[in-house]
């Protein structure tokens, strides 16, 4: 049941709700804030679980909060780095988060951020039945 919630929300924030596949620039908008996502919420989850030793719930929450923050954060600087905050100071903090495409963004850092703790779910479980069953020595 898990496992499917987690497939659904990755195929709704990461392809429908932001439009992920329609032109060539989404697509590598989508891969680029899909695979960091992914990319820094596993390395967070080893750090966390098989170095620092956290739980499974711990390590879980602290990588959600750091990926979003650390997506939020390089938003930010994309965003300031084009120069729109001066352009479009009069409009409202709305209207400026969907015109710089910040809901966009944080979609696909979502979708990410699915991915990996499905994958951390699916690896856990594996080896968690590996180790219940070890195999035969012959």
């Amino acid at each position: 049941m898990i496992r499917t919630a987690l497939l659904a929300g990755i195929v709704y924030f990461g392809f429908i709700f932001p439009d992920s596949l329609s032109t060539h620039d989404k697509i590598l908008h989508f891969s680029a804030h899909m695979g960091m996502s992914f990319f820094v919420a596993v390395c967070m989850f080893v750090i966390c679980n098989v170095m620092l030793h956290l739980s499974k719930s711990r390590s879980l929450a602290i990588l959600c909060f750091a990926t979003l923050i650390i997506g939020a954060i390089y938003k930010y600087l994309e965003i300031s780095s084009k120069g729109v905050f001066q352009t479009l100071h009069n409009c409202s903090w709305g209207l400026l988060l969907k015109v710089t495409g910040v809901y966009t963004s944080m979609s696909q850092n979502t979708a990410g951020l699915l991915a990996a703790i499905l994958l951390i779910e699916y690896t856990i479980s594996y080896f968690r039945e590996r180790s219940l069953h070890p195999p035969l020595a012959l």
